[in-house]
């Protein structure tokens, strides 16, 4: 598979923001990577581009489990009503501090997410997970 043109990363922590995106820059030429510490605003950004069909590109989709005001699966929740055409363009990896029994069993229930990544993220895993893709 072709790398993806285009990279979300919703994290309410800067510093896992900066090392994700600085990650995806090296491995990829990508066109766009959009960061969100604000997950109801990447919803929004899925909802005003993708809902209207002006973007139709596969995004790879960084996602943190535990921020504030949403968390990840709450997102994930929203995520699963786009339409099928919608969650086709994404490939979902999951953020999380420690990987539980439970997060790898919550995670299989949403067929769109590939896997569950422990923070602190480090660029080699990013490079491996995004070469695989």
């Amino acid at each position: 598979m072709k790398l993806p043109k285009r990279f979300m990363i919703v994290d309410d922590d800067r510093i896992s923001n900066m090392l994700c995106e600085m990650a995806c820059r090296r491995v990829s030429s990508a066109t766009e990577i959009k960061t969100f510490m604000d997950p109801e605003e990447a919803l929004r950004f899925i909802d005003d581009a993708y809902l209207k069909e002006q973007l139709d590109t596969p995004t790879v989709l960084f996602l943190d489990i535990n921020m504030p005001e949403i968390s990840g699966w709450e997102f994930l929740e929203h995520f699963k009503n786009y339409s099928q055409k919608i969650k086709q363009q994404f490939s979902i990896y999951i953020l999380t501090s420690s990987i539980e029994q439970q997060d790898l069993e919550r995670a299989k229930e949403h067929e769109f997410v590939n896997s569950l990544m422990a923070k602190p993220l480090s660029s080699e895993s990013i490079r491996n997970i995004l070469i695989a893709e």
